[in-house]
């Protein structure tokens, strides 16, 4: 007889890149040159330039400054791919002939910070950007002083300046001033919460000032979100060692929330959502154990054998262990064995209304919302056993109940309601496209932002509820199969076709934020460059519903961060990162990384994970170089949060407050879809 449990009150793993030669380049969105016309022209090397042919794009570039000296843009867009290329000196030649108020950065990232100060410091009414650059200038002179007086005057000029604050905590920090690092890093994640690098010094800080538990907390964040960064691992191994205390508290406060918890009720579906399929969600993978707590009347069966080989009531808490080399073990929290095998497994209920809780589940690894959190869900779970490696945690759901906690995890739920229909309608029809990405691994699609936010039922609320009910069914078609209707958080003002993006053609092309002009022809590296500075007014930019951070960004990656996520020692020191290929909308589709012992190319999706977390492909790029002469940091600026391809969230937000309906919305952001009732 099976045994009733006795009741007792889980981007970013480094992926090691192959040095490769250098791919044929496409374009999209631009006109191929034949080269049969041998005058200079400034739209040639534009094109050279979104090519990524950027040695073709110098020369022409270089052509067109000597038969017009005097023209500041050509010598600007001269200037900045040799920045990109690192051939910092010639740019600041180019720069410097015509006195371009770029001079003083480029001093700067030159390494050359005492005349990037006299540069800077001649300039009657400096912007915020110029002063946060003399912030960085005096500080790598060493005049700790002037460079915290000058990223001060920074964050009185622009209040929204979140490395100006990241830097004055490193500078707080330097010189023991606790207090002062900690309001300044938090400062600085509260305006760009991806500003993962001062997670580990605003723990030391915090440690300083005695708040062992707060910096023990963020440690844990930080190293689910920051697994490449060894002194994460460093520092919270000797807090540990200082307070052994700190691990069992934290053990015994999961154990005690155990007994408390209790998995929650939820409410049926309606009757119309039975006919939806189901759907398989990779909820956690190579776990080597995990807890969970029953929902109500449970049964716990294999694949080979219709009769259950446990059963157990509400409240019951299981302990899920891997086995060495293959298979799980499943006791009750007594420690009575219930299950040992193979499997796979599933815990199931006959009641509709049950939920499981999963205890201390970790998530987002490699990103910066990285945590742990007891999280419910409805349905089955099942459990995949692996020869030498954890388990799998797969969510077999209804896909209306799946979308009841996708769609407010995707998008808050207090946007307006046509915004949250339009997300229901395209987070159903991503669902339902064919996919087999997953399909080895167990399940369809990932519980993360690499497929969709998916908390479980701690996501859901009444609103989003109220728009997955309104649109049961509805789905947009490409000809007679689900468009894989993906969408990101903020396309920048111009989303990008998944020719660019993915490398293959289909329904998902480039479009325009409606309060912004048509962009059919590309934008010369100085435009877009000043582009991305900008802020434009458009729906993605509305200021209820677009984070200042998602629409416009950037980004510090040090040396050691670059090589830790590359992965790739045989590279040496890196040099440069060289974009090779952009789409229209300006997105780069892939990156040369040049080292002092090798080269490799970093393509498309990867680009934003291997290259430092970056928030989208739609930046620039230019090495800042150490005393040594060689890249401290790749500054990156940027624009737009995620791939950028269908619908864009902050701009479907922004049209629905502006009166657009769902169907509206939809027909903007997926031209070459119809919107279908499937069920």
């Amino acid at each position: 007889m099976p045994h009733v449990c006795s009741r007792l009150s889980l981007l970013l793993i480094l992926v090691n890149l192959v040095v490769v030669p250098l791919p044929a380049y496409e374009t999209h969105g631009v006109r191929q040159t034949d080269g049969r016309d041998d005058t200079p022209a400034p739209e040639r090397a534009v094109e050279y330039y979104y090519q990524g042919r950027i040695e073709a794009a110098v020369e022409e570039f270089r052509q067109l400054v000597q038969r017009q000296p005097q023209d500041r843009g050509l010598r600007s867009d001269l200037a900045l791919l040799l920045l990109e290329q690192g051939r910092h000196a010639e740019a600041i030649e180019q720069l410097s002939s015509v006195d371009d108020p770029l001079i003083g950065t480029a001093l700067v990232l030159a390494g050359r910070p005492r005349q990037a100060i006299d540069a800077l410091a001649a300039i009657e009414q400096p912007s915020a950007e110029q002063l946060f650059w003399r912030g960085v200038a005096e500080q790598d002179a060493g005049n700790l002083q002037h460079a915290r007086e000058a990223f001060a005057g920074a964050t009185r000029a622009q209040a929204h300046l979140p490395y100006a604050y990241h830097f004055l905590g490193q500078l707080a920090l330097e010189q023991e001033d606790w207090p002062a690092a900690v309001e300044y890093f938090v400062r600085a994640l509260r305006q760009d919460a991806n500003l993962t690098s001062a997670f580990e010094p605003l723990a030391r800080a915090r440690m300083q000032q005695g708040e062992i538990d707060s910096a023990y907390a963020l440690l844990g964040r930080a190293e689910i979100a920051l697994p490449w960064d060894l002194r994460v691992q460093r520092t919270r191994t000797e807090l540990e060692r200082h307070y052994p205390h700190l691990r069992e508290e934290r053990e015994a406060e999961v154990a005690a929330r155990r007994v408390i918890v209790s998995a929650p009720r939820v409410t049926a579906l309606p009757e119309r959502a039975e006919d939806a399929p189901g759907v398989r969600i990779g909820l956690a993978e190579d776990v080597d154990s995990l807890y969970l707590k029953t929902g109500g009347a449970w049964q716990l069966k294999t694949a080979y054998s219709p009769d259950p080989q446990a059963d157990g009531e509400r409240d019951d808490v299981l302990l899920v262990e891997r086995l060495h080399p293959a298979g799980v073990r499943v006791s009750c929290d007594d420690g009575f064995e219930l299950y040992r095998g193979v499997g796979p497994l599933e815990l199931s209920y006959a009641d509709t209304e049950a939920t499981t809780v999963l205890f201390d589940l970790a998530y987002g690894h490699g990103q910066f919302s990285a945590g742990r959190e007891d999280r419910s869900y409805r349905g089955a779970l099942r459990v995949l056993s692996w020869p030498d490696r954890g388990f799998t945690v797969v969510n077999e759901v209804n896909l209306e109940a799946y979308l009841l906690s996708v769609v407010p995890s995707e998008m808050p739920a207090h946007w307006p309601s046509e915004a949250l229909a339009a997300q229901a309608i395209a987070a159903r029809s991503y669902t339902l496209a064919p996919r087999a990405r997953f399909h080895a691994r167990g399940f369809d699609l990932l519980g993360s932002v690499l497929s969709a936010f998916y908390r479980g039922v701690g996501g859901e609320h009444p609103r989003s509820t109220e728009a997955v009910h309104a649109t049961i069914g509805q789905v947009l078609m490409e000809g007679e199969t689900p468009l894989n209707a993906v969408y990101s958080a903020n396309s920048a003002g111009y989303t990008e076709s998944s020719a660019s993006v993915w490398g293959f053609a289909s329904a998902l092309v480039g479009v325009s934020d409606k309060l912004l002009p048509r962009r059919d022809e590309a934008a010369s590296p100085a435009e877009l460059e000043a582009w991305l500075h900008q802020r434009p007014a458009s729906h993605s930019n509305h200021e209820r519903y677009s984070s200042y951070s998602a629409y416009r960004w950037s980004r510090w990656v040090s040396q050691e961060e670059l090589t830790s996520r590359l992965g790739q020692s045989e590279l040496g020191r890196i040099t440069a990162l060289i974009t090779r290929g952009r789409g229209t909308s300006g997105r780069v589709e892939r990156v040369e990384v040049v080292g002092t012992e090798g080269t490799t190319v970093v393509e498309r999706d990867a680009i934003r994970s291997r290259l430092g977390g970056l928030r989208s492909n739609l930046f620039s790029v230019y090495p800042k170089l150490g005393p040594d002469g060689l890249p401290s940091y790749f500054v990156v600026t940027g624009a737009g949060w995620g791939h950028g391809v269908g619908m864009d969230q902050s701009g479907a937000a922004g049209m629905a407050a502006a009166g657009y309906t769902a169907a509206e919305i939809l027909g903007h952001y997926y031209p070459k879809a119809e919107l279908r009732r499937l069920y």
